[in-house]
């Protein structure tokens, strides 16, 4: 009984100690230092993003041991329940804040006061290709902000993704996309539009050529988005009004929204929208060793390897969006995580009617600085029910290179209906 009583006496004077080594009180965000030009061994000919950090040290990790000592502040709902959840495997290593992220330029020249919403936030009027909102003031400035963000012009590239079950076995799929953003300074934007994007599904065989082409307007309200479809059963392009909201695609399985894409995209009128101000909150951050990394080593069962991602103290506008009384989703409630800096989403929960909490979303972001801009590396999404995880967009030193600025734009043409049926072929 004396020995036991010693050994636990012993195991909270280590774990005591271990936390006074990290003092969160020293932890500070200091002054930004954008990365505005490629680094010393970057080469634009190859898919690689070196590490600006590479020799920060970890400061400190959160485990299964001492995430109770931070659950009123610095982690979010969704890191707690995956901690709670994976208590053998979760963990964060926490780093020094690094606040790298920059956009062109000429996004910052027109970016001097804000834009302005109109119906009821469905639409924005403000200066072309600037941060509409560099200074917000309410909850839907942060996700027009994020929607808007600067993230290339003429766009081309493919991505993986993958659907992880609890027993490690991991299902497959490929896509190709091109897209054409018109909220930027380098192209001229007299459609009132976003954008304009075509994807299709080249994996599994099942779905190849699956395809589907998105015109987002700026104003959900007077033009709502326009879809089309194309089935390789039938070789024939169909509108498809339903892919937004809560429709679920198939590649998805069930586990994400169309909305969700990016983060969060299109109609926002099915929620009440809340600010709940800015918090400093540990978040994915700088993600270059993930980047790096072979995919192979980064998928685990239940999360991805954690040794690979890296976590920092960041600055972030965190927004809820709750269902309206009279509207229809599956998610009755998100709560959303901003970056001040570069306004890229970094983390979504979204819990059911009662309040429980139903998925943890991360998405961690890197500085691709030959353009330059920050955006995220890949959309993980943890589902507490099924114990499966997804990752979506993801982007890769082990995948071809995403090309975000051509040099010879998109041809409008594309972007149709027929355009749709040549690029699936």
């Amino acid at each position: 009984m004396i020995r036991k009583n010693i050994l636990l006496l012993l195991l909270i004077i280590l774990s005591t100690s271990a936390l006074a080594d990290f003092d969160i009180n020293s932890q500070k965000i200091g002054e930004r230092e954008p990365i505005n030009q490629p680094i010393s061994g970057y080469d634009h000919n190859e898919n690689n993003y070196p590490d600006p950090f590479s020799s920060d040290e970890i400061v400190f990790t959160i485990d299964k041991s001492n995430f109770q000592n931070f659950t009123e502040t610095l982690l979010t709902s969704g890191q707690k329940e995956m901690f709670r959840t994976y208590p053998e495997t979760f963990k964060m290593n926490i780093y020094p804040s690094r606040r790298s992220c920059s956009v062109p330029s000429e996004v910052i020249e027109l970016s001097n006061e804000n834009a302005q919403l109109i119906d009821e936030g469905e639409g924005i009027i403000g200066t072309v290709g600037s941060i509409p909102f560099p200074k917000p003031k309410e909850a839907l400035h942060h996700v027009w902000n994020h929607i808007l963000r600067y993230r290339g012009v003429d766009i081309y590239g493919s991505s993986p993704f993958y659907l992880v079950d609890p027993d490690g076995r991991i299902y497959y799929g490929a896509g190709e996309a091109i897209a054409r953003n018109y909220w930027n300074p380098f192209i001229k934007n007299d459609k009132g539009l976003q954008g304009k994007l075509m994807t299709k599904v080249t994996h599994p065989p099942r779905l190849a050529d699956a395809s589907l082409l998105v015109i987002e307007s700026l104003n959900a309200f007077q033009t709502p988005r326009r879809a089309w479809a194309y089935n390789p059963g039938t070789r024939r392009v169909r509108r498809a009004p339903d892919i937004a909201y809560d429709y679920m695609p198939s590649a998805n399985q069930g586990l994400t929204t169309a909305d969700q894409f990016d983060g969060f995209n299109g109609a926002k009128d099915r929620y009440n929208w809340k600010s709940l101000g800015v918090k400093q909150m540990l978040v994915p951050y700088n993600a270059y060793k993930f980047y790096e990394a072979n995919i192979e080593d980064v998928l685990n069962p239940y999360h991805v390897n954690q040794d690979y991602l890296r976590y920092e103290l960041v600055n972030v506008n965190v927004v809820l969006a709750e269902l309206k009384s009279d509207k229809r989703h599956i998610i009755p409630k998100r709560i959303m995580y901003f970056d001040l800096d570069s306004h890229n989403m970094l983390i979504e929960e979204t819990f059911d009617g009662e309040g429980k909490i139903m998925s943890y979303r991360e998405f961690p972001i890197i500085n691709f600085y030959d353009q330059p801009m920050c955006l995220s590396i890949h959309a993980a999404t943890y589902d507490f029910a099924t114990r499966r995880y997804q990752l979506t967009q993801v982007r890769s030193a082990d995948i071809p290179k995403v090309i975000w600025r051509l040099e010879e734009p998109h041809d409008e043409r594309m972007f149709t209906p027929e355009g749709l049926k040549r690029f699936a072929k």
